[in-house]
């Protein structure tokens, strides 16, 4: 625990996302956090919230020089899979060269730069995926992140990339629910759920990225990159069904669907995988062994959300 008054900076650039707001609010425990936003202003309690057009170099540097942050956490993005590939370009400037940006600011002032990737930068096969496995994303979403884990791995002296399963939890955005919300909302008004059964990932609440993360920045781990992931992997349907189990309610309202994996076109042609189904499992043994920890499963995972949002 660091003293009072002695507190490090954490930039989180991206604050108003899920995964930014959260990690912000997880986070300003033990850090003073400073936050930036494009179009939707936020306001958290004890939190400095600043515009910052992140694809404008100017913008990113003069906010590293006011702050001087010491780890700046990137947390803008397009991560919807479909919306990637229908908006290649917007995917390519948020997901690669705000990254670009944030990551050269971040060498200049001397704060460590942690990028938060995505198990979709793999290749979807039915194998237990390592971070020495060349990625193969088969996606306009992975093929972003792929791109920029090369690149800072490349370009940067001071770094950590945590490449994510699907994370959960609440967001503060009603605009953009993330699966475990749209699960919730629809269980609760007893609607009709359809789920995908065909995408294989893991599920980790965020509360528990927020923790990982605070050990490895505690602990001084550097120039790495970690998988960090629920030790099983789901499809949406089987964690919808899991959800009803943990959270008591009526699983009958769960439809199963297999929805069209938005595949890259040039990437058609080559997959190796040629099953309706698609595979995204990460091993965690380097986290687990660098944090002595052990990474839950999905139902573990579902558990702590339960007992957290009902304490």
């Amino acid at each position: 625990m660091l003293k009072l008054g002695m507190k490090k900076t954490i930039l989180i650039f991206g604050i108003s996302s899920f995964v930014g707001a959260n990690l912000a609010r997880i986070l300003s425990k033990d850090f003073r956090i400073v936050g930036t936003y494009l179009d939707n202003p936020v306001k958290l309690p004890g939190i400095t919230c600043v515009p910052c057009d992140v694809l404008k170099k100017t913008y990113v540097s003069k906010i590293m020089a006011i702050f001087k942050p010491d780890y700046t956490i990137y947390a803008v993005g397009l991560s919807s899979l479909t919306a990637c590939k229908r908006n290649p370009k917007l995917a390519d400037a948020l997901n690669s060269a705000g990254a670009a940006n944030c990551t050269a600011a971040s060498e200049r002032y001397g704060s460590k730069f942690i990028y938060l990737s995505s198990c979709f930068v793999l290749g979807g096969e039915n194998t237990l995926y390592r971070e020495s496995d060349t990625p193969f994303p088969v996606t306009t979403y992975g093929n972003s992140l792929s791109s920029t884990e090369f690149y800072i791995q490349r370009s940067s002296l001071n770094y950590l990339i945590l490449r994510c399963a699907p994370l959960y939890g609440r967001s503060y955005n009603p605009l953009h629910p993330n699966w475990f919300e749209i699960v919730q909302t629809a269980l609760a008004k007893k609607q009709i759920l359809p789920a995908d059964d065909s995408v294989y990932t893991g599920f980790l609440d965020i509360e528990i990225l927020g923790k990982v993360l605070k050990s490895l920045l505690e602990s001084g781990v550097n120039n790495r990159l970690l998988q960090v992931s629920s030790r099983d992997t789901l499809t949406r349907l089987g964690f919808a069904k899991l959800y009803a189990k943990v959270f008591k309610k009526d699983e009958n309202f769960i439809e199963s669907t297999s929805g069209t994996f938005p595949l890259e076109a040039s990437y058609k042609n080559t997959q190796k995988n040629t099953s309706p189904q698609n595979y995204f499992q990460m091993d965690v043994t380097n986290v687990e062994n660098l944090l002595g920890i052990e990474m839950p499963k999905v139902e573990d995972s579902l558990i702590l959300t339960y007992q957290r949002l009902n304490a």
